[in-house]
């Protein structure tokens, strides 16, 4: 059984990834297994809890878009690069495969093989420079025959002698092998000749006798010369005809979606998948494409498919916990959902703990107290209640940890930005939202020093004009919030800036305006930009 996902929000704040880590441990307690994983990469903030608390980061992932490795039915038939034509063939028609990939003992991918290829094969042997032109092994020659062996000690390998038939045995020499029947009395000059293999072919009721103290081996065959000749052309190795010419395979972790257009370009039928092992996964056809097992996720801090992970659809969405507001969430089929009105995520994860009757241990407390001391700003911000308090207070003594101390070596940890990029400050913490007929991005940061932000003005509206051309947006505002004054300082940028005047009853001076005491993007801005974009 595959993991569960558990996810947050794109460009994650320390919410969006200790929720997902703490409910992934409560998930396995309880007996699923599951995997915490991030969307985008750590703030400063999240990096320092992390370390204080000693918890390795999630693993990131870009999407959840079904891949090869998903599909419920793949073929797994394959040839060996040392199986007989005639196994090849077996091999085909049994599985009504018209076509097969070629392996080795590794089971690393080494060609694909056509019936077409076998039977042009067949229309070139000639017996004569069978061992000198392709190759074969006294295995497959033994498989083929069937042979019970007389006397000698039969050899193993590939075969480096001729093939030699009973009419030609004045011309044997060391290494070959001879075909002859119980009507030529030739065994024994075969083997003074040098013979490594002597094939009689006779009748159950012939006596061959055994010829002891000889290296050449000796085996009957119950069939008639011109068959078991026929038969010796069909022990060579596929390895001999293998074509060279380039065929489409794929891998394992490819995408469904990009592999079915590239089978409709193709001139095959049936596609060799690579494993992550670099060995052959199996074989798969256009119809298999159909079914495929969706990869089972349970959403954190987000609910809304843009803030999500690409590919979010062809997923199966089990859980969302959230403390947010709902928009636009559809599913394909019924889900839990844990949604409350507190200020941090991890407050809800908190109760499920509780619910559960289990204990966090020291370092997933830490991380659910952290992400509910940075989303409240230590229990300042409008959207923190009493039980986020009560949660914070709780999990603070598990962890060992003053919530005021502690939460503001946090808050400055996570406020220095000196060697993030303008576009990395953008990118940190950033949500589209869709008001009226706008489209608003808000960008947020919380800092000690404004000032030194605003000294990078020139810079970060360079990056949010880009953002802007490239999102088709409205407007974009970058809210620098001061978690020490308690207030809030944006730069808004877009046609549609106004929106942000008449919300909050300020005038934008080049670009900027103090928001005094607004501190919560989701309690205090969004709703007042959603209140103004109705009468705009």
């Amino acid at each position: 059984m595959d993991s569960v996902l558990i996810f947050g929000h794109k460009n994650p704040d320390t919410d969006s990834i200790c929720s997902s880590i703490s409910y992934s441990y409560l998930k396995n307690k309880q007996g699923v297994k599951a995997t915490p994983v991030r969307l985008g990469d750590l703030s400063k903030e999240t990096e320092f809890v992390l370390k204080y608390f000693g918890v390795k980061k999630p693993e990131f992932i870009d999407t959840v878009r079904p891949q090869i490795g998903d599909l419920t039915q793949v073929e797994t038939e394959a040839i060996n690069v040392t199986d007989s034509l005639k196994t090849a063939l077996e091999t085909m028609t049994r599985e009504n495969f018209s076509s097969l990939p070629v392996i080795n003992e590794e089971k690393k991918l080494m060609g694909m093989l056509h019936v077409s290829h076998i039977a042009n094969a067949y229309l070139e042997l000639d017996y004569k420079d069978l061992f000198t032109k392709y190759s074969s092994t006294y295995e497959n020659i033994l498989e083929l025959l069937k042979g019970e062996i007389i006397s000698g000690e039969y050899p193993s390998g590939v075969i480096q002698g001729r093939l030699k038939a009973a009419s030609e045995m004045d011309s044997v020499k060391e290494g070959d092998i001879v075909v002859t029947t119980t009507l030529f009395d030739g065994i024994d000059k075969a083997i003074h000749a040098g013979a490594k293999l002597i094939i009689v072919c006779a009748k159950d009721e012939d006596y061959i006798s055994p010829r002891q103290g000889r290296d050449c081996a000796i085996i009957k065959v119950k069939s008639n010369l011109f068959k078991t000749l026929k038969l010796i052309t069909q022990s060579i190795s596929v390895s001999s005809i293998i074509p060279k010419k380039k065929f489409y395979h794929f891998k394992e972790d490819d995408f469904i979606g990009e592999v079915k257009d590239l089978m409709k370009e193709a001139n095959q039928s049936n596609f060799p998948v690579v494993g992550k092992d670099g060995k052959l996964f199996g074989t798969i056809r256009s119809k298999n494409l159909i079914n495929f097992t969706r990869k089972e996720v349970i959403l954190m801090d987000h609910n809304e498919h843009h803030q999500s992970v690409d590919g979010i659809k062809d997923a199966k969405v089990l859980e969302v916990v959230d403390h947010h507001k709902f928009g636009n969430f559809e599913t394909n089929e019924p889900l839990i959902i844990r949604a409350e009105t507190v200020g941090c995520c991890c407050t809800i994860v908190y109760k499920l703990f509780r619910e559960a009757g289990i204990v966090p241990p020291k370092q997933i407390a830490g991380l659910m107290a952290s992400a509910i001391l940075s989303d409240t700003l230590i229990f300042k911000s409008p959207t923190c209640t009493e039980q986020d308090i009560k949660a914070a207070t709780e999990l603070c003594e598990i962890a060992g940890v003053d919530p005021k101390k502690y939460g503001m070596e946090m808050l400055i940890a996570g406020t220095s930005l000196g060697d993030k990029t303008s576009m990395e400050i953008i990118d940190m913490d950033s949500k589209t939202f869709n008001m009226a007929d706008l489209n608003v991005t808000i960008s947020q940061v919380n800092t000690v020093d404004v000032a030194g932000m605003l000294s990078k003005q020139a810079e970060l509206e360079k990056v949010m004009d880009q953002k802007l051309m490239e999102n088709a947006l409205d407007v974009f505002i970058l809210v620098i919030t001061d978690i020490i004054n308690s207030g809030s300082q944006v730069l808004v940028l877009g046609d549609s800036s106004k929106l942000v005047e008449q919300a909050f009853g300020v005038k934008l001076e080049n670009n900027s305006a103090w928001l005094d005491g607004v501190l919560s993007r989701k309690k205090q801005i969004v709703p007042s930009l959603l209140s103004a974009s109705q009468s705009m």
